[in-house]
């Protein structure tokens, strides 16, 4: 008697124990371990020998269920529980065997849908085909897009009646049956809006679908961003009436608060092309129900100063196309080279993420002097830009490329003292061959023809030089001189860079770089050469950018340091 209570109380002690799983690897060994209860208590100070023994009992079992998901059923286990000097090891060689594979797969289709060309060949597109290892993670995945495909398309009360697996050990096949009833085919009833933050006619060009058509979720999500994506509003909410539905109809109610209208920034600044500067800006994000909003934005600066406003009207598509009327004045002055400037004009733009373009026309009215010469200058310019952009976030860039064209001119005949056609080429591309590295290149290629340099105001030519171009020389300081060394800008533009980044933690980096180009009046090429390094630091709104760069192409390579903040495409 005493020896039976001495046996149950050992039983009843804490001791040490200690697993290991062999025979498997990688994603089966962790599924193993994830599962296996007493691997996940070897680390319990309190467990007892009777809760281990219990324990082992169960493992078999648990390492079949770890295992089944990936298709194996025919899973033999050698185990041992033993007692040790550390205390008790339970040891555990797994043979996994050969793993089930999928012998038939069936989709069947009925309810109203069936016949929709919608649900053709459902199977093709299924990820688990006969002669592949058997995988939950597949299988689960293949119904989801199934009834994915389904609501996509109307169907959402779309669900199977029937998902079944049948394995047969014997023969290592898994039979797949899947029975999908459709439901009723839901259409778009009429949407409505209690809102008079906009005009109805307004809101009802931001809907991507009409009354009628085929109900999709994605057609609801896709109007609540493009609502957010005004910044009319401070709340959005699209909602589906099923309660409310007549018939297959849903009608849909829009729920809109208005954010404040009014926003204003303030920022001081310094950059080596502009020096200390300071800027203002007030935007009013809904001046009036038809969705105008004006914008009024002010830079003092030591070398430039400039004060610009626009009056967007949304046009055909609201979401993408705008109306601008612009005005702008540019005082500016660099080295020998003032410039005074006016201008009006319109321009019709169409702006996605990725496709930019548009046109206008720009009447521009410059007094000026480069040099020992001086006048003055009116130009009406038609304009067209297109740009394409290819990046997930333009700000901070892995991979993304940006590719830009301008066009405009001007005609002596037509309101202007001079004639003119001027094309500017520009992209530039971002990739990283390898983690924390990044090789960054950019360039432009610009053309002006007219018969003189002279007629064109300093705002046209074109000048090499500064932080965003030709690093190691100042801000426009390359380009055709006159007879008293001024530079006077050129009729060609010719630009490129190369750099090599490399990140050292989150948020700084250091950079090499190579800088050629120049501004010139003849074909043949003339170009300065830049090399430098830099050190980056990069926030939410893009880069600070400090660079000491040396002119390759002067006499004694002066060193010169360059100082910019921006995204980077």
């Amino acid at each position: 008697m005493a020896l039976v209570l001495l046996l149950q109380a050992s039983l009843c002690l804490a001791v040490p124990l200690s697993v290991t799983v062999a025979g498997v690897e990688g994603e089966l060994s962790t599924n193993i371990l994830a599962r296996l209860k007493i691997y996940l208590q070897q680390q319990n100070a309190d467990i007892t020998l009777r809760e281990i023994q219990n324990l082992h009992k169960r493992s078999q079992k648990e390492i079949e269920e770890a295992l089944a998901p990936y298709g194996y059923y025919s899973v033999q286990v050698e185990s041992s529980l033993t007692q040790e000097d550390e205390g008790w090891h339970a040891l555990y060689t797994v043979t996994a065997g050969p793993p089930m594979l999928v012998g038939s797969l069936s989709v069947q289709i009925v309810g109203p849908g069936q016949g929709d060309p919608v649900f053709e060949d459902l199977s093709a597109g299924f990820p688990l085909q006969p002669g592949t290892q058997l995988l939950d993670s597949l299988y689960e995945i293949g119904k989801k897009k199934i009834l994915a495909q389904a609501m996509a398309h109307g169907y959402v009360r779309a669900r199977f009646i029937e998902h079944k697996i049948l394995v047969k050990r014997a023969e290592q096949r898994a039979d797949i049956l899947l029975s999908l009833d459709t439901g009723p085919l839901f259409r778009f009833g009429a949407t409505t809006s209690k809102q008079e933050i906009i005009t109805p006619e307004l809101l009802q060009r931001f809907i991507p679908y009409q009354e009628g058509d085929v109900y999709s979720l994605r057609s609801l999500n896709q109007l609540q961003s493009s609502l957010y994506a005004t910044s009319y509003f401070s709340q959005v909410l699209v909602e589906p009436k099923f309660a409310l539905r007549q018939e297959d109809k849903i009608p849909v109610e829009v729920s809109l608060l208005a954010a404040k209208q009014n926003r204003y920034s303030f920022g001081i600044g310094y950059g080596t092309d502009t020096g200390m500067r300071s800027s203002l800006e007030w935007k009013n994000r809904l001046f009036n129900r038809h969705g105008h909003r004006p914008t009024f934005t002010m830079q003092l600066s030591e070398k430039n100063n400039h004060v610009n406003g626009d009056y967007a009207i949304p046009i055909f598509d609201p979401r993408y196309d705008t109306l601008s009327l612009t005005g702008q004045y540019l005082d500016e002055t660099w080295d020998d080279t003032e410039t005074n400037m006016m201008s009006y004009g319109f321009s019709v733009n169409h702006e996605t993420p990725k496709n930019q373009y548009g046109i206008g026309l720009e009447y521009r009215n410059e007094a000026y002097s480069v040099g020992v010469t001086s006048g003055t200058a009116d130009l009406l310019i038609p304009s067209a830009y297109w740009n394409l952009i290819l990046a997930k976030d333009r700000t901070n860039v892995e991979n993304g490329i940006r590719l830009s064209v301008s066009v405009e001119g001007a005609e002596e005949e037509l309101l202007s003292t001079t004639s003119f056609i001027q094309f500017r080429f520009s992209g530039k591309a971002i990739v990283t061959p390898v983690e924390n590295w990044r090789i960054l290149g950019r360039g432009t290629i610009g053309v002006t023809a007219m018969d003189s340099i002279d007629d064109l105001p300093p705002s046209l030519r074109f000048y090499a030089g500064g932080d965003q171009s030709v690093r190691g020389y100042g801000y426009r300081t390359l380009g055709p001189e006159d007879a008293s060394g001024v530079v006077i800008g050129g009729q060609y533009l010719v630009e490129g860079s190369i750099e090599l980044e490399r990140r050292l933690t989150p948020r700084w980096s250091m950079a090499t770089f190579y800088d050629v180009g120049n501004a010139l009046d003849a074909i043949e090429a003339d170009l300065k050469h830049g090399v430098g390094l830099g050190v980056r630091m990069t926030l939410p709104f893009g880069q600070i950018r400090l660079d000491v760069a040396s002119a390759l192409s002067d006499d004694g390579d002066p060193v010169r340091i360059h100082l910019s903040v921006g995204a980077d495409l």
